[in-house]
């Protein structure tokens, strides 16, 4: 009996320790006020270019109500805060230029109140190439303190998207295979489209890919395409290195009216295949450089943008982090870069609207002619938006 008794006090003494070890930092507040951000360590905002937005995402929370009214201070936009998350999470966010945003300093909570919006306008965001913004917030000293771990958010900015698109139905592609008659060597590459189709009904749907310099071998052949004789119409498919990659279909099967940004990757040993972000097929099919001359575009495709092609191997990171958004056109990695978006940037970085070509807006400026029949749709006025809205 005595060891029964001995052995349930050593079971509470453990439980107990466990119970300590393991305390919610609500906790220590039962008995005292206290504020804390009820929302996410991150907050992800979608925003569009020269528009203004209230964001509605952030709540200041007390521990219990009070029967007086009761401020809470708020600092946003402090250096120290945004440095201190760049550091831990290795990101390497942009503080948000003040003269983009407003917050307010206090928050005030009626009698029994104990959750308020914190006000957060957005107002005419401009986005650079290669930025990420992001907002830092914190609950500051003041009447009522914030609990330790509960009392710091921060807003990431996205940019929302709103572009004509280009439409390469019942065309014959568009291709420039002399860009470098000499050939263009690389050791590793990433090949990015995103396209959007109203059906997957024939085989050999063609993408995309590389023009090979003459005298080159089945090896240097980059060739994406939808369908073949031994797979389904909606099963992706690159043909490269005198083999080929069939993309599982429980991995991945095409529906029709869908937006898919679709990347090939070779690091100089194997081939991976993404679609969305999302990791889909690898292969290890052969080494060493490949020997390009130009690039060309499906005819087969519906609507086509972001068409990218690096000489580096993309991390999946970057992939995710880019699937929607455009990038750095003066990246000196980035061999080619057709937005497709009906828009030309000139040398000075100025971009103007200009429909007569397919614009290349790397520096390399390999800008392809338009096709018969292709035209820049902007979706019956109303543009195509990325990410889409739910």
């Amino acid at each position: 009996m005595k060891k029964l008794i001995f052995s349930l006090a050593s079971i509470c003494l453990l439980t107990a320790c466990q119970n300590e070890l393991y305390k919610n930092p609500l906790e220590d507040f039962q008995s005292e006020q206290g504020a804390f951000i009820d929302s996410k360590s991150t907050v992800q905002i979608f925003v569009e270019e020269d528009t203004e937005l209230s964001v509605k995402d952030v709540k200041i929370a007390l521990v219990k109500p009070t029967g007086a009214a009761v401020k809470v201070s708020v600092v946003a936009g402090d250096k120290e805060q945004l440095d201190r998350f760049n550091s831990k999470n290795k990101t390497d966010y942009t503080m948000l230029p003040a003269e983009m945003y407003a917050v307010g300093k206090e928050v005030e909570f009626a009698s029994m109140s104990t959750s308020q919006v914190l006000d957060v306008t957005l107002k005419n965001v401009k986005f650079e190439s290669g930025v990420s913004y992001a907002l830092p917030i914190k609950i500051a000293n003041g009447d009522v303190a914030g609990i330790d771990g509960e009392k710091e958010t921060l807003i990431v900015l996205e940019q929302r998207i709103r572009t004509k698109c280009l439409m390469m139905k019942n065309t014959n592609g568009a291709e420039d295979a002399n860009m470098w008659p000499e050939g263009l060597s690389v050791p590793q590459w990433t090949f990015e489209v995103m396209l959007n189709r109203a059906a997957y009904k024939q085989n050999n749907m063609a993408i995309g890919g590389t023009k090979q310099v003459t005298g080159s071998t089945p090896l240097d052949e980059i060739y994406t395409r939808f369908g073949d004789v031994t797979i389904d119409p909606n099963q992706l498919q690159i043909k490269t290195g005198a083999s080929q990659i069939d993309v599982d279909k429980e991995k991945f099967a095409a529906q029709p009216n869908t937006w898919y940004m679709i990347a090939f990757v070779y690091d100089g040993k194997k081939t991976y295949v993404y679609v969305n972000g999302n990791l889909v097929a690898e292969q290890e099919i052969r080494s060493g450089e490949y020997k390009l001359a130009g690039f060309w575009i499906g005819g087969k495709n519906d609507y086509v943008r972001e068409y990218r092609f690096w000489r580096i191997a993309r991390t999946p990171k970057q992939l995710s982090d880019y699937a929607w958004k455009m990038v750095d056109p003066t990246d000196d990695d980035l061999v080619v870069y057709y937005p497709c978006n009906g828009k030309k940037r000139n040398d000075d970085g100025t971009i103007v609207e200009d429909e007569t070509m397919i614009w290349d807006w790397s520096k390399g400026a390999h800008h392809l002619a338009m096709p018969n029949n292709a035209y820049y749709d902007d979706n019956s006025g109303n543009m195509f938006i990325f990410p889409e809205v739910k």
